[in-house]
């Protein structure tokens, strides 16, 4: 009998009992006590251990004692689409360093350099209970966010192999996964990879960095350790985090469709008719056509069904997603169109640079060879259109041309990033150690710091 009696006690010490909640319609939600504006700030590095702002706000109202949690959150979107965590706090205040307001305003995806808006909240939630958040009133914020440094761990990170178009001695770059992140460790890339051969990982297109491992399809990379093996043809989507090794390499299915056209209200054909692009004769997952669109918007579709589409919100490269955004054309033109419907890859280019070049460089004052002799890039195995190379430059001036030769150059008046045009003004460069990238086909280059 007592052993039934301790079951029984057992049990029932097992519920929790917590206060019964009001009705949530009686809830009051925390409200700033900060001002709803303020002036406009420019960050620096100097003042990035300075408190920014305190931030504080009335205790949410739930009609009993309650253990409650607030979130401060920021966002680029007034709506908050994607909020980032700005401070976490048990009480009614937090104060946010510069250097936290900075990277928040980074990680949102905002320029360096710029001035820019942010939205901000505070979400409250019960400690211990599962109960819908409640949010305050929205304040704004206007700043100019400073960038030391653009990259994690390295500016650079590929992939080499023979199982890769570029053999063992050219990389094929990964691309950062979430660029807007501050913690910029997760690399990614969609390409074809060759079965029965190996690949491994490298930072800064040198053996200095590198990671292997002996499992496929996840693993996780040691520093010089033995090359990945490849067990099977075919198109790989590939992550690598060179912060903790974790890579993994997931096949896809990639079909081969009877048409691809570009659609949208930048097209003759609007929203209503597709504009078919050429299958290239080497390639069946590669289309171009050279089309005329107006100011608005685009995407990719297969077999002129939305069954299959791909987006993004970057222009005038990019890589497109099933079912992403769709693509901004900001102007009007002609433009000559090249898609990649197995990894994404997207360019509107200038129709006269449609041509792959041999050759590309960096010529100029910024570096070693001044205006005589150019410092070549490296063209990516997997794409004739995109050149990279890691350069050290000093304080001066520099331009992209093709094939060392004046007939095709490309230049621009702002650094670190911006689109050159033919023959365009040159670009002003700081001295630095840099990843640079650039397009032949857009013009779009980047100097990573």
């Amino acid at each position: 009998m007592t052993f039934i009696l301790l079951l029984i006690l057992l049990a029932c010490g097992e519920d929790k009992v917590g206060p019964l909640l009001p009705d949530s319609s009686t809830f009051v939600a925390p409200a700033f006590k900060n001002a709803p504006t303020s002036a406009s700030m420019e960050f620096t590095p100097e003042n990035a251990a300075d408190v920014f702002e305190t931030f504080q706000w009335d205790k949410t109202q739930y009609g009993v004692q309650l253990s409650t949690d607030y979130v401060v959150e920021v966002d680029k979107d007034p709506g908050f689409s994607s909020p980032f965590t700005l401070a976490e706090s048990a009480s009614t205040t937090a104060a946010v360093t510069v250097e936290d307001f900075n990277n928040a305003m980074l990680a949102l995806g905002l320029p360096a350099f710029e001035e820019s808006t942010v939205y901000i909240r505070i979400k409250s939630s019960i400690n211990g209970y599962e109960s819908e958040p409640l949010y305050s009133g929205v304040i704004e914020r206007t700043a100019t966010p400073y960038r030391t440094s653009e990259c994690g761990n390295f500016c650079a990170m590929g992939i080499i192999g023979d199982a890769t178009a570029g053999g063992w001695d050219v990389d094929t770059d990964l691309r950062l996964a979430d660029p807007t992140k501050v913690d910029k460790y997760t690399w990614t890339t969609v390409l074809y990879l060759s079965g029965g051969k190996s690949v491994k990982f490298r930072a800064s297109d040198d053996w200095t960095d590198n990671w292997g491992g002996d499992t496929f399809e996840n693993g996780t990379g040691t520093k010089n350790g033995p090359n990945i093996s490849v067990p099977a043809d075919g198109y790989y989507k590939v992550t690598f985090n060179d912060n903790t090794g974790a890579y993994s390499f997931t096949a896809l299915a990639a079909p081969e469709y009877a048409t691809m056209g570009i659609i949208g209200d930048a097209t003759s054909g609007g929203w209503d008719s597709d504009t078919d692009l050429t299958r290239d004769a080497n390639d069946p997952h590669l289309w171009t056509g050279t089309i005329t669109l107006s100011a608005g918007s685009v995407k990719f579709r297969a077999d002129n069904d939305w069954a299959n589409n791909w987006g993004s919100d970057t222009a005038p490269s990019g890589f497109g997603i099933s079912g992403g955004a769709n693509i901004p054309v900001a102007v009007g033109g002609t433009f000559f169109v090249r898609f990649n419907d197995a990894t994404g890859a997207y360019s509107l280019m200038v129709p006269a640079s449609s041509t792959p070049y041999p050759t590309v460089g960096l010529i100029g004052t910024a570096q070693a060879g001044g205006w005589d002799t150019d410092t070549d890039l490296v063209k990516n195995p997997t794409n004739p259109f995109l050149w990279s190379k890691i350069i050290t430059t000093t304080d001066g001036e520099g331009k992209f041309r093709a094939d060392n030769d004046w007939a095709a150059n490309w230049g621009s008046t702002t650094f670190p990033a911006g689109a050159g045009i033919q023959n365009g003004p040159n670009i002003p460069v700081t001295g630095g150690k840099y990843f640079v990238t650039f397009n032949s086909g857009t013009g779009e280059y980047y100097f990573l710091k």
